[in-house]
């Protein structure tokens, strides 16, 4: 029987940890609709909505964030801390998988480092040039772990494996087709939670993107939905303004330009999908990686970036104009950012899941 039999999936918290480990366990069951796949997260994560209704099981534990938080909040997560491993270690002791897989978010650390000091193999998943959290924490535990970039691969050493970032198979067969006449296609999102700096951007180009020459799609987050509805409305401007896109490969197969930050997840599936963007980075970001991603699409003709702190609305308006009024400049970058993609990412990181899986340590 296959080494794969029986997996766990650790982390969570935004989209772009939860789609990591849902294009892997949705290619594992592709394989073989027999294997036993469990996620375990928190109930405040995007996990508790997104992978049930995926056909996933989840299981949760109580475990808050350290970064980011204040020191009240902080303490009470290192307090919790003991009690949530000895909890991660009872879910991987019943469930006895073949292998956990860590993604990231503050549910990984707890759960694999359970799972591997009771005896179980773990890799962990790194999207980033610059280790999260978890994922460095848990860098002297784990047996392997599949890297987007060679800088994150020095921090494991020998363990690490080039990989590029898993993405879901849905976005690999969509067809990068820019509409030839009627208004641009706009999608604007700022990750899973939402951004509200691109929010109040968006706010304000509005004012410049006249209905009959872009249709706009936006998703806002929950926090920020009330108000920025309120903006297209104190207008009278018609948008689809939305907190979350459920199915976003169906949305990106109807889009002509984006506009979202540039984290690696959000970059892999621009790639993979072919589309092309215009991308504001994070500037608080760890080590800066999303500009060093975004500025990696721009030096290739695939994405425009603006900072942040130096864009106005109307900069942002006259930057989705040039490409609504340009159409052949929008194909070129769609097929730019097409080249950069590495669609065999999910196909790697199972190689070496069943490597470690079959290898002679842990269980």
């Amino acid at each position: 029987m296959s080494k794969l039999e029986r997996i766990l999936f650790a982390g969570g918290g935004t989209g772009g940890h939860v789609f990591m480990a849902v294009a892997v366990a949705q290619e594992l069951k592709r394989q073989d609709s027999t294997r036993e796949i469990l996620f375990v997260g928190t109930r405040q994560g995007l996990e508790a909505r997104l992978v049930e209704p995926l056909g996933f099981k989840l299981e949760t534990i109580n475990i808050g964030g350290l970064n980011r938080v204040g020191i009240t909040r902080a303490l009470g997560t290192l307090t919790r801390l003991p009690f949530t491993i000895i909890q991660g270690a009872g879910i991987v002791r019943r469930f006895s998988p073949s292998i956990i897989v860590g993604v990231g978010g503050y549910s990984s650390g707890p759960v694999v480092l359970g799972g591997k000091l009771i005896g179980y193999h773990a890799v962990v998943i790194e999207p980033n040039a610059f280790p999260g959290m978890a994922n460095r924490f848990l860098t002297r535990w784990v047996d392997g772990a599949a890297v987007a970039f060679e800088e994150a691969a020095r921090g494991f050493g020998a363990k690490a494996r080039l990989t590029g970032i898993p993405i879901r198979r849905e976005f690999h067969s969509l067809e990068s087709r820019i509409s030839e006449t009627g208004p641009l296609r706009l999608l604007v999102f700022g990750g899973s939670q939402g951004s509200r700096p691109i929010n109040t951007l968006m706010c304000e180009a509005i004012k410049w993107l006249p209905a009959d020459r872009v249709e706009i799609v936006h998703q806002t987050g929950q926090a920020d939905h009330e108000r920025v509805r309120g903006c297209y409305e104190a207008i009278g401007r018609k948008a689809d303004v939305v907190e979350f896109i459920p199915d976003m490969p169906q949305m990106f197969a109807r889009t002509d330009l984006i506009v979202s930050r540039a984290g690696a997840s959000t970059v892999a599936e621009l790639t993979v999908a072919g589309k092309a963007a215009i991308l504001i980075p994070f500037p608080n970001a760890a080590d800066d990686h999303q500009r060093k991603n975004a500025l990696a699409l721009e030096k290739r003709h695939a994405a425009i970036v603006l900072e942040q702190e130096k864009t106005t609305g109307r900069e942002l308006a006259d930057s989705i104009l040039r490409l609504a009024d340009n159409r052949d400049e929008l194909r070129s970058m769609a097929t730019a950012s097409k080249q950069l993609a590495r669609p065999d990412s999910v196909d790697k990181i199972l190689e070496l899941m069943q490597e470690v899986a079959g290898g002679g340590a842990g269980r």
